[in-house]
């Protein structure tokens, strides 16, 4: 049995596709994704009414497939859908606990991406 492919959150090749090696655009892309998933998590609430919830759920999708996060933008598709008849207040909480879970793991990883480029600058 070989070893298990190592499963992340944001796929560095999508956005080595716009940003190529360079380490300041990618660390100015991910602050970018972090401004926004710390603006729209605060508007992310059960209650929204289908408007504001659907924005939400929308930005916060853009801004996962800008940086290679394709679960996340899954799951924001997916709340998008979480309106109408389809809006039920236990529903959209626990979509909120799986988006903001999934939201945790990816800033896990930004920050494991940028401690490895400090490392690497310090060396060089």
């Amino acid at each position: 049995m070989g070893i298990p492919k190592t499963v992340t959150e944001i796929d560095f090749e999508h956005i080595k596709q716009y940003v190529g090696d360079d380490v300041e655009l990618t660390k100015e892309v991910f602050g970018l994704f972090k401004n926004q998933v710390e603006m729209w998590s605060r508007a992310m609430t059960a209650d929204a009414d289908d408007e504001s919830w659907g924005a939400v759920m929308h930005s916060l999708k853009g801004s996962a497939r800008a940086v290679g996060a394709h679960n996340l933008a899954a799951l924001c598709e997916k709340g998008e859908a979480l309106i109408g008849a389809n809006a039920g207040l236990e529903t959209r909480k626990a979509h909120i606990h799986d988006v903001q879970f999934t939201t945790e793991k990816i800033l896990i990883e930004i920050g494991r991406w940028e401690y490895r480029q400090t490392l690497a600058s310090m060396r060089s």
